[in-house]
């Protein structure tokens, strides 16, 4: 029988035999009892990495035949052998390190190519409508007149708000102070300014200037409510820590601004008609009050004439009339005030952005983690594949 037909269990007997080798001193240096192999011999039991590594190193003149197809399989039968994965990952940690440190070094300095990025976060707090304050007894007075206070019932999407091209277009054109005291626009803070290289047109349309500046500036704007308290949150990224500090509560003061205004529009429109009407009402209120009391005194004894007790009765109904309709507008009038009041402020700022002391962005220590993962990954790749 030729050497090359034998199994990997019959060289190892074949081996033992030619070098007068006991079966308790070969089963010694490969760290394995006689029994077992017994049962590597017989071709019972196949051969595990660490039993084989020894056995070499114990025998160096024993030659494994390139062809032979006999060393443990990490998957055997859909089974995976755990232990010896982690045998051959083991013996190969040198390699393995060595590609994860490269990869963490490559990870590390692409990570200084990207631009710092700075964050800051301004936070505001909607206001409880039936629970401000030095209202209660204006209320109650508006009820004792008969009269209910509207209830303001109108919501708003903040981030629709925040991500408005009203806004946005304010913030376009502001100056802003940046870290080194000079005023810049957020147009020159991106270089959106500046003619491409490759451009054929060495004019910039400042209307496509500006469009580019809106779509950026809500890319750099983030806004998030919590539903259960109502806590809005509106923050900013930028390069610069100090503009976008600024920016961040130049968006929160302009939100407040433009929800207080449209909620209580309506109500300051009600008030200035009442106050129109009322001026209006108060003159022809004087003037039948002056006319009935030029009668009076023309016509001392109208209580005997009923002609001109008659002219008298329709000068004091007009008189009450007009006294009844301006009482009236003065108490609408009130109302339009409390509402007014009650109406604003509808959000509360709660923090200011402050200057962020430390980057948000690029995480080197993100960057690092990955890589190194990256690098284990593609190490043990390799190794497994060369098994």
């Amino acid at each position: 029988m030729e050497v090359n037909n034998l199994t990997f269990g019959q060289k190892i007997k074949r081996f033992r035999l030619v070098n007068d080798i006991r079966q308790e001193d070969m089963a010694e240096k490969m760290g394995v009892s006689r029994a077992t192999l017994i049962n590597y011999e017989k071709g019972h039991t196949k051969i595990n990495l660490e039993a084989l590594d020894k056995l070499k190193k114990a025998f160096p003149d024993f030659a494994l035949d390139k062809a032979d197809n006999s060393k443990p399989k990490i998957i055997d039968e859909n089974i995976i052998d755990f232990k010896l994965l982690l045998t051959i990952l083991a013996n190969s940690r040198k390699f393995i390190f060595l590609l994860i440190f490269l990869f963490s070094t490559l990870g590390l300095s692409l990570s200084y190519l990207f631009t710092k990025q700075y964050s800051a976060e301004i936070t505001l707090y909607p206001a409880k409508n039936d629970n401000i304050q030095g209202l209660g007894q204006f209320q109650a007075i508006a009820m004792n007149l008969g009269m209910n206070s509207k209830n303001n019932d109108q919501n708003f999407n903040i981030s629709d708000v925040v991500k408005s091209r009203l806004i946005a277009e304010k913030a376009i054109k502001q100056r802003w102070i940046a870290k080194d005291g000079s005023k810049t626009s957020l147009i020159d803070l991106w270089g959106l300014n500046h003619v491409p290289l490759f451009s054929v047109d060495s004019n910039l349309d400042s209307a496509v200037v500006n469009e580019k500046a809106i779509k950026k500036l809500n890319d750099h704007i983030a806004v998030s409510e919590d539903r259960i308290t109502g806590l809005i949150r509106i923050s900013t990224k930028l390069k610069d820590p100090v503009i976008v500090a600024s920016l961040a509560n130049f968006v929160g003061q302009q939100v407040q601004n433009y929800i207080q205004k449209e909620n209580s529009a309506q109500s300051t429109k009600e008030k200035l008609f009442i106050k129109e009407r009322l001026g209006i009402v108060k003159g022809e209120l004087g003037l039948s009050e002056l006319k009935l009391k030029m009668f009076k005194e023309s016509n001392r004894g109208y209580e005997e004439s009923p002609e001109l007790f008659m002219i008298f009765s329709r000068l004091f109904r007009e008189s009450e009339a007009k006294k009844e309709v301006y009482l009236t507008l003065q108490k609408q009038l009130e109302l339009a005030r409390i509402e007014e009041v009650r109406q604003s402020p509808i959000l509360h700022i709660l923090d200011n952005a402050v200057k962020p002391i430390r980057k948000s962005s690029p995480n080197r220590l993100a960057f690092l983690i990955v890589s190194a993962c990256l690098g284990l990954l593609v190490s043990s790749l390799v190794t497994l594949f060369k098994y």
